[in-house]
């Protein structure tokens, strides 16, 4: 693990592909080469939300600079490297780089800018340490998260702000959604669902956009989950909202079912923190 003035990361673990996919779509290297995933713990030691982001990490295979490759997969169902994180709060993500068969060494930094020269970390992986284990790593490196019981949230709470007035109606735990088109959990995890409501009180149409929620069960980022059918009549949160007027619906995750506590944020922007709303509820 290194610790920077903004940064705490961890390198996990590194696998090699010949492919990475499923049945439907394959992402291949070109022939003769390989994909090397590189998986990260990382906690923002700062006091302040920023972005971590995958064009600060510099790579060498054998010396030689490669750049990162993009595919549309989550090996090890982690997410890609590249987000917003808050204060005190973690994720576990992945890099993948394209690789010569034979390489022997691989050089990873992270630097603190796109055009500073400064490096915040460095690791380096050798073609021995390779893992061919698959891995979930349920735990923290960096210890159990310690979940501020004074932001616990009820339900009926509205949270005001200039352009939007945000309720949490409620929030629910499922093991299935859906009747005829029902989905499932991973194993050993549940669907957690908040359903919201929000008043547009600016004097300017805007538009509610259910991709500004950040979720964070036990602390770390988390995805959302979008299911085929409603959930007890509510919709996936998101649409045009003319001023004075009012939407809602539900935002969604999956968590292990032994979660202790799960935080929702709304940010009023894609790239720039403008935290509109938060709630957070407790597994009881």
């Amino acid at each position: 693990m290194v610790t920077g003035d903004k940064w705490s990361i961890a390198l996990l673990y590194a696998k090699e592909y010949d492919s990475i996919g499923d049945e439907y779509y394959q992402n291949k290297p070109t022939e003769g080469n390989k994909f090397l995933v590189l998986f990260f713990d990382v906690k923002n030691i700062s006091s302040d939300n920023d972005y971590f982001n995958s064009m600060f990490f510099e790579g060498y295979a054998d010396d030689y600079s490669v750049s990162p490759s993009i595919i549309m997969e989550n090996p090890d169902r982690m997410y890609s490297i590249g987000g917003d994180l808050d204060a005190g709060k973690m994720s576990k993500e992945f890099i993948v780089y394209e690789v010569p068969s034979d390489w022997k060494t691989f050089e990873i930094s992270y630097k603190d800018g796109l055009w500073t020269t400064h490096k915040s970390a460095t690791f380096v992986v050798n073609k021995e340490d390779i893992s061919s284990l698959d891995y979930s790593f349920p735990d923290s490196v960096f210890g159990e998260y310690s979940f501020d019981t004074s932001k616990k949230t009820e339900s009926g709470t509205e949270v005001n702000n200039d352009k939007w007035n945000v309720k949490l109606i409620d929030a629910k735990k499922y093991d299935t959604i859906g009747d005829s088109l029902s989905q499932k959990p991973d194993e050993g995890k549940q669907f957690v669902v908040f359903f919201i409501e929000a008043k547009n009180v600016s004097s300017e149409d805007d538009y509610f956009n259910t991709m500004y929620f950040r979720f964070y069960v036990d602390g770390y980022l988390n995805g959302q989950t979008l299911f085929l059918s409603d959930v007890e009549g509510y919709d996936s949160i998101s649409g045009d909202v003319a001023a004075g007027k009012m939407i809602k619906g539900y935002v969604a995750t999956q968590a292990l079912v032994d979660w202790k506590s799960i935080e929702l944020i709304y940010d009023d922007g894609a790239f720039t923190e403008n935290k509109v709303a938060e709630f957070a509820i407790v597994n009881e």
